[in-house]
């Protein structure tokens, strides 16, 4: 007769052979877990705020909520334009979207939402069209007649326009501040430079990390029951 030498539980599953349901625990595995979901819970924040921010950049920058200078009166003059106040926005928004692929562990997906959140308020997308000017037609200008023009006369010079004008409200009087705020529209603000798109990358990196140890709490809680549920943390953000 023979005997089956082969140890107890060699071939039986590990669930057997270990007398319970749970799979090991691992400490670093718990904490390479609670990091990456700390990380998948923190990206969607910081894109869904990105995309927000730059959305309402480009409404304010279209005018809306922009305050008529005749409103302000003298503080019209020290307070910025709508156009400047939409690319601060902007930028807000380009620095949120760095944190945001700081924080994904899908780099292929944070690097899109830049490439979607970076391009200036102000890209010419079209070409602007060219000014056709028709080729005047040589018969026609034989043909038409001069126009004779009156030489100009200069008006009498009036001294007490000036204070009529301040009396009265006439248009001879000093252009105020409101009177330079409504005059020519302001100049949208030019593309940041290098050392601004440095400084919004650094800021959103530290955004990111920032936000990625503030969430630890919530990664680890979440850990521990996607543990005691069954789950092996082992396989969680292995590859990140």
């Amino acid at each position: 007769m023979a005997f089956d030498r082969k140890k107890p539980g060699k071939d039986r599953p590990d669930i057997w052979s270990s007398g319970g349901q749970r799979p090991p625990f691992d400490l670093r595995a718990l904490g390479r877990a609670s990091l990456y979901l700390s990380r998948e819970a923190a990206a969607p924040i910081h894109a869904w705020a990105a995309r927000t921010a730059r959305r309402t950049a480009i409404n304010v920058k279209n005018g809306a909520g922009r305050i008529p200078a005749e409103k302000l009166g003298r503080a019209a003059r020290y307070v910025p334009s709508h156009l400047r106040v939409a690319a601060w926005i902007k930028n807000l928004a380009l620095t949120l979207a760095h944190a945001s692929a700081t924080a994904d562990p899908d780099v292929r997906r944070g690097n899109a939402l830049v490439t979607e959140i970076e391009p200036h308020l102000w890209d010419l997308t079209t070409s602007q069209p060219l000014d056709e000017t028709p080729t005047p037609d040589p018969v026609a200008q034989v043909q038409t007649q001069p126009v004779v023009l009156q030489e100009p006369v200069a008006e009498a010079s009036d001294p007490l326009a000036s204070i009529r004008g301040d009396l009265g409200g006439t248009p001879g009087a000093k252009a105020g501040p409101t009177a330079r705020a409504t005059g020519a529209p302001a100049d949208p603000p030019a593309r940041p430079g290098p050392a601004a798109v440095a400084a919004m990358q650094v800021g959103g990196s530290l955004i990111g990390w920032a936000s990625m140890i503030l969430g630890l709490p919530y990664g680890l809680a979440r850990a521990l029951w996607l543990y005691a549920s069954g789950r092996d943390l082992r396989g969680i953000g292995a590859e990140d």
